[in-house]
């Protein structure tokens, strides 16, 4: 019997356990979808706290997607457009490590890379300070929420933001953010 698989999902599962990938999800960032990921990290053995923090992290990134994905599906149930994209859960022996990609506009590209290189350099003072100015501030035009989603995912992981952003065409971008936790925190 021949069998066609383009995608190789052996490969794929040979990836994800390599990888130590416990959770993997492409497709559009709903409530409900944000909801089902939260059900699936409360089945795992880690402490409270530390389950708490990856599901901020998780929050954060799927918002992130939701909102500025240049990849919008429509959605009947909410009547709007939804930002596609991926989120992955994984861990090394100290880390749990989670990493979204979504494509983004051309022209947000340097502002992004400006963003990161800002807070990855600030301490914990400077960045809760940096918190505190930008909650103030009027909230971006055509840009939903108040432009903290960043500092809260350097806040809370406690960690550098790895980013990459690799060009696709004139109009898009593939944008990869990956931010670790260590599995020490109580």
């Amino acid at each position: 019997m021949e069998y066609y698989d383009s995608f190789s999902l052996r490969r794929f599962h040979e990836d994800l356990e390599r990888n130590a990938v416990s959770l993997a999800f492409h497709g559009s960032f709903s409530q409900d979808t944000i909801g089902l990921i939260n059900i699936s990290l409360q089945q795992n053995d880690n402490a409270k706290t530390l389950t708490k923090r990856i599901f901020s992290l998780v929050v954060e990134m799927a918002q992130n997607i939701h909102h500025y994905s240049a990849k919008k599906i429509y959605s009947e149930k909410f009547d709007r457009e939804i930002g596609v994209g991926v989120l992955a859960i994984s861990e090394t022996e100290g880390y749990y490590i989670i990493t979204s990609g979504n494509f983004i506009e051309q022209k947000d590209v340097l502002e992004i890379g400006e963003r990161f290189e800002e807070i990855n350099d600030m301490n914990d003072d400077e960045l809760k300070t940096l918190y505190k100015e930008r909650r103030k501030m009027p909230q971006r035009p055509d840009k939903p929420g108040a432009n903290l989603g960043f500092i809260d995912i350097r806040r809370k992981s406690g960690n550098r933001i790895n980013y990459e952003i690799i060009e696709k065409n004139n109009n898009n971008s593939f944008f990869i953010l990956s931010a670790k936790i260590n599995k020490s925190i109580n």
